[in-house]
């Protein structure tokens, strides 16, 4: 219906705003419908200056998910509307959102794992490779669910960040944050115990086919309770002789990492 692409905007921002998926997804799918005629409505969002400033609230999430609905509308906006904010002034937060999404530009991504899934890793992550060897080893874990995952994105981890990964409901996408430098050491080795549990967590969202994007606490157990499965799967012979040693490094991975993060990976439930 032509003319209606604004109300859409409206309505897409709301959905994210009030966490209710079915007015997300029904939005999304009425600008995708609207196709290029929608173009103007979401340019009109992104030029702003609310970028400038530190997310609050649900702010965080519309950039990103405005560029993705630019993208799928029309590339070449898409790439002038990047560009462009890469040129400004944006929140450091907010320049990582663009930067991810900047990604889509180049179509060449810097590996692949399990059935084909196109990997994007950071320019600023050192060790690429070595990103992509741990990512390809744990997605042949036998019986994950990687099918009909459409991207993995990996950027470098900021202090600011309260995240260690993120799901994306509405194009199936999964988004890691790493450190920019790898570890080494102790710490280097509870880090990667947290990167693997948070990529089988993520992974279990899309598996149990959640839609609230795991705003839900149910669905963060549920996920959780996947991550740590799939942990097992991936590691029978540690996880059945290592019992001991374990509970070990459990207690020193809690009195080292903050409990929040813990349980954003998938390593500590709220019983814990």
């Amino acid at each position: 219906m032509p003319g209606s692409a604004t109300p859409a905007i409206e309505r897409l921002l709301r959905g994210i705003s009030t966490d209710h998926v079915e007015t997300v997804r029904d939005a999304w799918r009425d600008l995708l419908a609207e196709g290029k005629a929608a173009v103007p409505a979401v340019r009109d969002k992104l030029d702003s200056d609310v970028w400038e400033r530190a997310p609050r609230g649900p702010s965080g999430r519309y950039l990103g998910l405005l560029l993705a609905i630019l993208d799928e509308l029309d590339r070449n906006a898409f790439a002038k509307v990047v560009h462009l904010l890469s040129a400004g002034r944006l929140h450091p937060l907010h320049r990582r959102t663009v930067e991810v999404m900047a990604q889509r530009l180049s179509d060449q991504p810097t590996g692949h794992i399990g059935p084909g899934i196109p990997v994007y890793v950071a320019h600023d992550i050192d060790g690429s490779a070595l990103v992509i060897a741990r990512l390809a080893r744990w997605g042949n874990t036998p019986d994950l669910g990687l099918e009909k995952v459409t991207r993995i994105d990996v950027i470098a981890k900021a202090a600011s960040m309260d995240y260690l990964g993120l799901y994306n409901m509405l194009y199936s996408g999964i988004i890691l944050a790493w450190p920019a430098v790898p570890r080494r050491g102790f710490l280097g080795w509870l880090g990667r115990i947290q990167e693997e549990f948070t990529f089988y967590h993520e992974v279990g969202h899309h598996a149990c086919r959640h839609v609230e994007g795991g705003t839900v606490a149910e669905q963060e157990d549920e996920a959780d309770d996947y991550a740590r499965q799939m942990f097992r799967h991936a590691h029978p012979t540690a996880t059945a002789f290592a019992r001991g040693p374990a509970w070990v490094a459990g207690k020193l991975m809690r009195a080292l990492v903050s409990d929040e993060t813990l349980r954003r990976a998938g390593v500590r439930t709220p019983t814990d």
